[in-house]
């Protein structure tokens, strides 16, 4: 009879056994499904870094410093350049010109380019370096309008290239008077010279006659003399 009971004691306390685990599973599914679920994490990346910021700054630093060398080799064209016999003093004048242009719109274009970044900084946080490094550029760009005297250098180059001109004719004019006056002279000159030459022959044949008279006369003059003498001699006897 233990023997029955033992026989059936076991498979129940395995059924019980096999029932309470299932129990304990199924809770624990369902606590662990119950649970809230975890939010999705969105990850922003920036729209903008500091070295690309600084890196614009730094052109701008670059073409500013390129600028002022170029208005500077400009003024002292217009001011001593037209003085140096230049060849094509216009076409000089019009490539330093441009120059300075290109180097300003390359400003111009870098600042506009930090003034987006700017007003789009504007409204999120972490980007005060987009706002200083625009600051720092347009600063920069106003100083460079300031210092850049264009327009007076240009009117001064066109002052002074009519002042040139004008002088030129004058010296154009003198020259050609100088030519006509030569020319002129030359005709002059030559029968000077004909008129010159055509004396050398007489006075040339007048100089024999006058050596012979000359002559004449010593010979003359030693003969008196020697009479003289002998009657002097005739005298003292």
């Amino acid at each position: 009879m233990k023997k029955g009971l033992n026989k059936l004691i076991l498979p129940c306390l395995c059924c019980l056994s096999f029932y309470t685990g299932t129990q304990l599973v199924g809770k624990t599914e369902a606590a662990f499904t119950s649970q809230a679920e975890a939010k999705p994490i969105i990850i922003s990346t920036a729209f903008v870094f500091p070295s690309y910021i600084h890196g614009l700054e730094e052109k701008a630093r670059i073409r500013s410093e390129q600028l002022v060398k170029e208005h500077a080799g400009l003024e002292t064209f217009v001011k001593n350049g037209l003085l140096n016999g230049n060849a094509d003093p216009s076409s000089e004048f019009l490539r330093k010109k441009e120059q300075i242009t290109a180097s300003l719109e390359e400003l111009h274009r870098i600042r506009a380019e930090l003034e987006k970044l700017h007003l789009k900084a504007e409204k999120k946080e972490g980007y005060e370096f987009v706002s200083k490094g625009f600051l720092k550029v347009d600063k920069l760009l106003l100083r460079m309008n300031d210092s850049l005297t264009l327009q007076e250098l240009e009117q001064l180059f066109y002052q002074k290239l009519q002042e040139q001109k004008k002088k030129q004719q004058g010296e154009g004019i003198r020259t050609k008077e100088l030519e006509t006056d030569e020319k002129i002279e030359m005709p002059i000159r030559e029968q000077e010279n004909q008129i010159i030459e055509h004396k050398k022959p007489v006075e040339e044949q007048a100089n024999p006659v006058e050596e012979q008279n000359v002559s004449m006369d010593n010979s003359q003059k030693d003969a008196e003399e020697e009479i003289a003498n002998e009657e002097s001699h005739e005298n003292t006897e």
